[in-house]
């Protein structure tokens, strides 16, 4: 490594010492050892810094110099930010507002370009870039303070990032290699306190450092066909948000004892939670399913699978009651998944031809009323499967499986036919409140008997009426 001595002395000739050095900064802004008469943004021993612009996360679109943002994820969108993305030009920065003013709206950029489907762009903190380090001696040091309130990034000479200070953080960065512009750099962080530690080090799964804090935090991931879960997916919420599919978890053994996940069915079919190799969960089986709005937390043991906790079970299928028209309807009326989760349901109307209702396919049970008129038939399906047809004037109970759906029993709401048990004369079949001994029976085959307090008095068959007790009160 090059080192600069006094020829006289044979000492370390570092730079000429700044002592304090304060700085505002709206743009990247590069430092400069204080030689050969620099004296603007000078490494001083200690600077304190103002950035008056942070970070920010959105999406957006670009038309030539014209930025259109449509959503904010996090920050504040300002002029003089440099902006980056998958198909951003390099060099990039917002250079005047539009009609937006921090949030969704436009703004101007510096270069010309076009993105027409709108992407995710990052707007990055400032840069506070060290100078060149072969312009001096290894041990040369700073101490960095930031005073403001947005965070910044010291760097090296390129660009690279070397710390990020948070509002109200100090950090003392010296140079340890100089053979480079670049150089080695090393930091270490002050005025945190009581502790030395950097939460931003100390960060993991299911950690977010919040300045010289360390908080927990539950990333929410969505899924849309069917995926397996990595050691990545450690706290994480991972919700579902397709049809029927299946998400498998990771090893037990490879993602070791107390890892965990949570995962919501958010979609429209049921979701299976398929274990790897001979994993078990809750020692019962390889797989669980998880119905519409249905979630748990599962928990590693680190060698044979898993267990679950605090299964949720969807408060959308309960018992509730919906009534849907079917005039003007096509041919197939499909269910949303609030429609679907109604237990009893009334259709009513006018049927213009043959109509299939497609129901969620989830485990489910209904009570449906076909009330609706027109000689056609209205049938229940999930899309596969066995299906159910209803005629009109009828209410079914219904079972549904998450494929097939099965009628548990009907009942017509215009009697036609009614089949009584035998009976007798104590116990007849037709018999009426609080007189339960007397009413109708079958005393004999092809004959319809009549027993009053339990007693025989007479009966019809293919030869007449036989009375036993005679006629009172007037002639036959």
């Amino acid at each position: 490594m090059t080192t600069y001595v006094n020829p006289f002395t044979g000492q370390t000739v570092s730079p000429s010492q700044v002592g304090y050095e304060s700085l505002t900064i709206s743009a990247n802004t590069p430092l400069t050892w204080p030689i050969n008469g620099n004296n603007t943004t000078t490494s001083a021993n200690i600077i304190d810094v103002t950035a008056t612009i942070g970070a920010a996360v959105f999406r957006g679109t670009i038309s030539g110099t014209t930025l259109t943002v449509t959503s904010v994820t996090s920050g504040t969108i300002a002029v003089g930010q440099t902006i980056t993305g998958t198909n951003i030009a390099t060099g990039t920065t917002i250079t005047a507002l539009g009609s937006g003013s921090g949030g969704a709206g436009t703004y101007t950029i510096s270069v010309s370009q076009s993105i027409g489907t709108a992407e995710t762009i990052t707007a990055p903190a400032l840069l506070l870039e060290m100078p060149a380090a072969t312009q001096v001696s290894t041990g040369q040091a700073i101490i960095v303070r930031n005073i403001g309130s947005y965070a910044f990034t010291v760097a090296d000479n390129s660009g690279n990032t070397i710390v990020s200070v948070s509002p109200g953080i100090s950090y003392y960065v010296w140079l340890t290699d100089n053979t480079t512009v670049n150089g080695t750099w090393t930091e270490v962080q002050f005025g945190a306190g009581t502790s030395a530690a950097n939460a931003s080090q100390l960060v993991g799964y299911g950690l977010e450092a919040l300045s010289t804090t360390l908080n927990t935090v539950t990333p929410l991931v969505n899924y849309y066909t069917n995926s397996t879960l990595s050691a990545n997916a450690q706290s994480q919420l991972s919700v579902w948000q397709g049809g029927a599919g299946t998400i498998t978890l990771p090893s037990s053994s490879v993602v070791g004892i107390n890892w965990f996940t949570i995962i919501k069915n958010n979609g429209t079919g049921i979701l299976t939670v398929q274990t790897s190799g001979t994993d078990q969960i809750d020692a019962a089986g390889t797989s669980t399913q998880l119905q519409l709005g249905e979630s748990f937390a599962l928990v590693s043991n680190g060698s044979s699978g898993y267990s679950s906790w605090g299964y949720g079970q969807s408060t959308l299928f309960s018992f509730t009651q919906e009534q849907i028209s079917v005039t003007g309807a096509g041919a197939t009326i499909t269910l949303t998944s609030t429609q679907g989760s109604y237990t009893l349901q009334e259709y009513s109307g006018t049927l213009s031809q043959n109509t299939t209702v497609i129901v969620p396919p989830t485990v489910q049970f209904y009570v449906i009323t076909n009330a609706t008129s027109g000689s056609y038939t209205l049938t229940f399906s999930t899309g596969s499967g066995a299906t159910v047809t209803i005629p009109s004037g009828s209410t079914v109970a219904l079972v549904c499986d998450g494929t097939n759906l099965y009628a548990v029993s009907t009942v017509s709401n215009n009697v036609t036919s009614l089949t009584l048990s035998v009976g007798s004369a104590t116990n007849p079949s037709l018999n009426f409140v609080g007189n339960l001994n007397t009413g109708l029976y079958l005393p004999n085959s092809n004959q319809v008997g009549i027993t009053i307090n339990g007693s025989e008095q007479a009966y019809f068959s293919s030869t007449g009426l036989t009375v036993f007790g005679g006629i009172s009160g007037g002639t036959f």
